[in-house]
Protein backbone atom coordinates (compact mmCIF):
# COMPACT_ATOMS: atom_id res chain seq x y z
CA UNK A 1 0.00 0.00 0.00
CA UNK A 2 1.57 3.44 -0.73
CA UNK A 3 0.04 5.06 1.58
CA UNK A 4 1.34 6.96 4.38
CA UNK A 5 1.02 5.63 7.70
CA UNK A 6 0.86 6.24 11.20
CA UNK A 7 3.87 4.66 13.11
CA UNK A 8 3.71 3.58 16.82
CA UNK A 9 6.90 1.85 18.25
CA UNK A 10 6.62 -1.55 20.48
CA UNK A 11 9.80 -2.40 22.38
CA UNK A 12 10.75 -6.14 23.52
CA UNK A 13 12.57 -6.13 26.91
CA UNK A 14 14.65 -9.47 26.06
CA UNK A 15 16.64 -8.44 23.25
CA UNK A 16 15.84 -4.47 23.57
CA UNK A 17 14.62 -5.22 19.62
CA UNK A 18 12.07 -2.51 18.31
CA UNK A 19 9.57 -3.27 15.94
CA UNK A 20 7.53 -0.60 14.22
CA UNK A 21 3.66 -1.73 13.98
CA UNK A 22 1.82 0.48 10.55
CA UNK A 23 -1.41 1.94 11.79
CA UNK A 24 -3.67 2.51 8.82
CA UNK A 25 -5.75 5.80 9.09
CA UNK A 26 -9.87 5.41 8.84
CA UNK A 27 -11.68 8.49 8.07
CA UNK A 28 -15.45 8.69 8.57
CA UNK A 29 -17.86 10.97 7.23
CA UNK A 30 -20.38 11.86 9.73
CA UNK A 31 -24.09 13.62 9.40
CA UNK A 32 -25.11 16.13 11.76
CA UNK A 33 -28.89 14.37 11.73
CA UNK A 34 -28.00 11.13 12.35
CA UNK A 35 -24.53 9.48 12.36
CA UNK A 36 -22.83 11.75 14.47
CA UNK A 37 -25.53 11.85 17.30
CA UNK A 38 -24.58 7.93 16.99
CA UNK A 39 -21.44 8.64 17.09
CA UNK A 40 -21.87 10.38 19.93
CA UNK A 41 -23.88 7.63 21.63
CA UNK A 42 -20.94 5.32 20.87
CA UNK A 43 -18.51 8.17 23.21
CA UNK A 44 -21.05 8.87 25.68
CA UNK A 45 -21.42 5.12 26.28
CA UNK A 46 -17.72 4.52 27.11
CA UNK A 47 -17.30 2.43 24.32
CA UNK A 48 -14.42 2.28 22.59
CA UNK A 49 -12.89 2.22 18.53
CA UNK A 50 -8.99 2.61 17.36
CA UNK A 51 -7.11 6.18 18.09
CA UNK A 52 -6.23 5.68 14.29
CA UNK A 53 -10.26 6.63 13.26
CA UNK A 54 -10.70 10.39 12.45
CA UNK A 55 -14.44 11.52 12.43
CA UNK A 56 -15.44 14.38 10.00
CA UNK A 57 -19.05 15.97 11.00
CA UNK A 58 -20.70 17.35 8.11
CA UNK A 59 -24.53 18.60 7.13
CA UNK A 60 -24.42 15.93 4.57
CA UNK A 61 -21.12 14.14 2.51
CA UNK A 62 -22.86 14.57 -0.84
CA UNK A 63 -21.29 17.87 -0.33
CA UNK A 64 -17.78 16.31 -0.86
CA UNK A 65 -16.75 15.86 -4.89
CA UNK A 66 -15.14 13.44 -6.36
CA UNK A 67 -11.36 14.74 -6.27
CA UNK A 68 -11.72 14.66 -2.40
CA UNK A 69 -12.11 10.71 -1.65
CA UNK A 70 -8.90 10.34 -4.23
CA UNK A 71 -7.21 13.22 -2.30
CA UNK A 72 -7.99 11.46 0.87
CA UNK A 73 -6.28 8.06 -0.02
CA UNK A 74 -3.39 9.46 -2.03
CA UNK A 75 -2.45 11.80 1.05
CA UNK A 76 -2.52 8.22 3.57
CA UNK A 77 -6.18 7.43 4.72
CA UNK A 78 -6.41 3.52 4.06
CA UNK A 79 -10.24 3.34 4.74
CA UNK A 80 -13.39 6.02 4.46
CA UNK A 81 -16.97 5.23 5.85
CA UNK A 82 -19.62 7.49 4.94
CA UNK A 83 -22.54 6.92 7.44
CA UNK A 84 -24.90 8.74 5.59
CA UNK A 85 -28.67 9.21 6.77
CA UNK A 86 -29.92 7.45 4.04
CA UNK A 87 -33.70 8.38 2.72
CA UNK A 88 -34.21 9.87 5.58
CA UNK A 89 -31.75 13.06 5.26
CA UNK A 90 -33.19 16.14 5.22
CA UNK A 91 -32.21 17.67 2.39
CA UNK A 92 -34.28 16.61 -0.70
CA UNK A 93 -32.35 14.23 -3.35
CA UNK A 94 -29.10 14.19 -1.69
CA UNK A 95 -28.78 10.77 -0.38
CA UNK A 96 -29.76 9.68 -4.17
CA UNK A 97 -26.78 12.25 -5.63
CA UNK A 98 -24.35 10.71 -3.17
CA UNK A 99 -24.91 6.92 -3.78
CA UNK A 100 -24.15 8.25 -7.88
CA UNK A 101 -21.58 10.16 -7.10
CA UNK A 102 -20.25 6.98 -4.86
CA UNK A 103 -20.56 4.86 -8.06
CA UNK A 104 -18.40 7.53 -10.05
CA UNK A 105 -15.71 7.30 -6.95
CA UNK A 106 -15.74 3.80 -7.51
CA UNK A 107 -15.04 3.51 -11.18
CA UNK A 108 -12.15 5.89 -10.47
CA UNK A 109 -10.78 3.85 -7.92
CA UNK A 110 -10.44 0.81 -10.22
CA UNK A 111 -9.17 2.60 -12.78
CA UNK A 112 -6.32 3.97 -10.40
CA UNK A 113 -5.79 0.22 -8.94
CA UNK A 114 -7.24 1.16 -5.46
CA UNK A 115 -9.45 -1.31 -3.79
CA UNK A 116 -13.19 -0.54 -3.78
CA UNK A 117 -13.76 -2.32 -0.13
CA UNK A 118 -10.97 1.08 1.04
CA UNK A 119 -14.54 2.91 0.57
CA UNK A 120 -17.59 2.20 1.84
CA UNK A 121 -21.16 3.99 1.85
CA UNK A 122 -23.55 2.96 4.81
CA UNK A 123 -26.61 4.57 6.78
CA UNK A 124 -26.35 4.72 10.60
CA UNK A 125 -28.99 6.00 12.59
CA UNK A 126 -28.82 8.55 15.71
CA UNK A 127 -28.91 5.52 18.24
CA UNK A 128 -27.05 2.41 16.12
CA UNK A 129 -23.94 2.12 18.34
CA UNK A 130 -23.09 -1.20 17.51
CA UNK A 131 -23.27 -0.92 14.40
CA UNK A 132 -21.04 2.33 14.37
CA UNK A 133 -18.64 0.22 16.26
CA UNK A 134 -19.45 -3.13 13.61
CA UNK A 135 -18.60 -0.97 10.73
CA UNK A 136 -15.06 1.01 12.06
CA UNK A 137 -14.15 -2.83 12.66
CA UNK A 138 -14.75 -4.41 10.14
CA UNK A 139 -12.66 -1.30 7.81
CA UNK A 140 -10.24 -1.55 10.80
CA UNK A 141 -9.83 -5.34 9.70
CA UNK A 142 -9.86 -4.74 5.81
CA UNK A 143 -7.41 -2.18 6.04
CA UNK A 144 -5.11 -3.76 8.81
CA UNK A 145 -5.16 -6.77 6.62
CA UNK A 146 -4.30 -5.53 3.14
CA UNK A 147 -1.79 -2.55 4.55
CA UNK A 148 0.45 -5.61 6.72
CA UNK A 149 3.82 -7.06 4.12
CA UNK A 150 3.50 -10.37 3.04
CA UNK A 151 5.96 -12.57 4.88
CA UNK A 152 7.34 -15.24 2.75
Amino acid sequence: MNAEMQSTEREVDANRITVQVEIPKILILTTLHSSDPGANAVGQARLQYDPNTYILRVPDPVMFPESFYLRCFDKGIAGIIIMSSGSDCPYEGAYTRLSKRIDRVYALMKERGIPTTRLKLTTICTVCRSAFLKEIGEMRKYVTETSQPKLA
